[in-house]
């Protein structure tokens, strides 16, 4: 299996592969970014590792119905057609390593954005609806994900949209003679954990627990360090916390939604993505995202990508001006600065009072490392959070300074 090397290596049909940059590893392979030579573009190729899905002396027939069934899967998931979706180019294989070649998606996981603070409610709404929205259409082609989990959704760099990545690869890597299953404890359905097949609604019960913890800093049952057993059987047996009990501000439409999401009995949790696209546009509205109100267009079956003018593409508009500015001057520039007041003042004003505050605090606590706790933009700093902190109300309800 490929880990990172210094050398040049060029793979599939006629070299046509460079790989650039080894960019991560996982239970089943490595991913590398590459440079195709035909078409000049950056693509991921992702290698996926025989000997720990066949085992270490598998025969010859057993290796040619993986590559055929490799080769079906990634056919099917191939079709997926969504802007939240990273594509499938096409698939090979170099020697005894299948690959996928998918599309470069320039970011960094969701798992970076995530605990131990919540998110701020306008940007887990944006990045939970266009997930909902990847679904749909995948699950429009019966293609079921089975592997919903931070570190497979991506956040692109250029626009903050997010792509989810592995379509395919978890009912290949069910089907292998290891029966090895994907899914990873802390966020898998109920049925997941029986070894059951799982269907739509399971991916949609991992979108809650990546919901749950998107708004309250940590997954709905453990962490990392939990037993995948006690993990599986909390999925199974235990009603998680609601997410309103353990973060301020949660709206109880979404607390609802999210516990909904998290069923144990799949005929229980929403019908479809599209119901949970639906549900979600309509927390965006009860948060004061003024953008249009959104009709039957707006999820034809393929999905559609639309751009509105409410606070999550604002928001998503202040947070890139951020970045550039961060990129151009250094992080203790008085333009960073005045961009990241901004950016929290937005997010009050979107509703998320809470994510305002947390903002402005991290903006104090910068400013003070850098120039003193004493200094007047640190000041200014703590005395916007205290503004937003009054602005929430005694029992959460907003009133805008």
């Amino acid at each position: 299996m490929r880990g990172p090397r210094d050398d040049r290596t060029f793979v599939g049909p006629g070299d046509r592969f460079e790989l650039v940059e080894h960019v991560g590893s996982g239970g089943f392979g490595y991913v590398w970014r590459a440079r195709d030579s035909v078409l000049a573009r950056e693509v991921a190729l992702k290698f996926l590792a025989l000997d720990r899905l066949v085992g270490s002396r598998p025969n010859p027939e057993r290796l040619a119905s993986v590559r055929d069934r490799f080769a079906r899967e990634s056919l099917i998931a191939a079709k997926v057609d969504s802007p939240y979706v990273a594509r499938i180019y096409d698939c090979d294989i170099d020697g005894d390593e299948p690959f996928l070649v998918m599309e470069y998606v320039e970011g960094r996981p969701l798992s970076d954005y995530l605990g131990p603070r919540p998110l701020p409610l306008a940007r887990t709404c944006r990045w939970s609806g266009q997930i909902a929205r990847g679904l749909a259409a995948a699950h429009d082609k019966s293609v079921v994900h089975r592997d919903i989990k931070p570190v497979n959704i991506l956040v692109r760099e250029a626009d903050s949209d997010v792509r989810i990545v592995d379509f395919g690869l978890s009912r290949f890597v069910d089907a292998t003679e290891t029966r090895s299953e994907a899914g990873t404890p802390l966020y898998m359905s109920p049925e997941r954990c029986r070894a059951e097949a799982g269907d739509e609604r399971s991916d949609l019960y991992s979108l809650g627990c990546v919901m749950y913890e998107m708004v309250t800093g940590w997954p709905p049952f453990g962490d990392e360090r939990a037993e995948a057993f006690a993990l599986a059987r909390a999925h199974q047996d235990r009603t998680p916390l609601r997410p309103g009990g353990q973060a301020a501000g949660v709206p109880v439409p979404l607390d609802d939604l999210i516990m909904a999401l998290l069923a144990k009995d799949p005929q229980q949790r929403p019908d479809n993505a599209r119901m949970v696209v639906r549900d979600i546009a309509e927390v965006e509205r009860l948060l004061g995202d003024d953008g249009p109100e959104p009709g039957p267009e707006e999820y034809p079956p393929h999905g559609i990508h639309r751009t509105g003018t409410g606070f999550a593409d604002r928001l998503s508009a202040a947070e890139l001006n951020v970045r550039e500015l961060t990129t151009r001057h250094s992080p203790d520039h008085h333009l960073v600065i005045t961009a990241r007041m901004q950016l929290a003042d937005l997010t009050g004003h979107s509703g998320d009072t809470r994510g305002a505050a947390e903002l402005y605090d991290r903006i104090g606590r910068d400013i003070g490392a850098w120039y003193g706790p004493g200094h007047s933009l640190a000041l200014d700093a703590f005395e916007g959070m205290a503004r937003w902190v009054v602005a929430r109300g005694p029992n959460g309800s907003q009133r805008l300074p």
